[in-house]
């Protein structure tokens, strides 16, 4: 699975600058970023994978700031193209 790798292309996007956060439960892409530094470390959990397979839902949280920062395409291209195969 891929998933530490999934994590580290969307802190990459993340960090790059403040996202609008609002369609989502967080406050601030500080936060985003914290749960997703959080989810790695303990990606070999069980838990983790399913909190992180539940933000990658459609219209889940990361999805959410995708489409309203202007990175869906990036965003497709990871869950639907390049990580496809650890969702499935």
């Amino acid at each position: 699975m891929a998933f530490r790798e999934l994590i580290d292309d969307l802190l990459a996007i993340l960090r790059a600058g403040e996202h609008d956060v609002s369609w989502t439960r967080y406050r601030s892409t500080a936060e985003v970023v914290s749960e997703l530094e959080q989810l790695r470390e303990r990606i070999d959990e069980d838990e983790a994978r399913e909190r992180l397979k539940l933000l990658c839902l459609p219209t889940g949280a990361l999805e959410e700031i995708a489409v309203s920062n202007g990175w869906a395409p990036a965003w497709v291209h990871l869950v639907n193209g390049k990580y496809r195969a650890d969702f499935a």
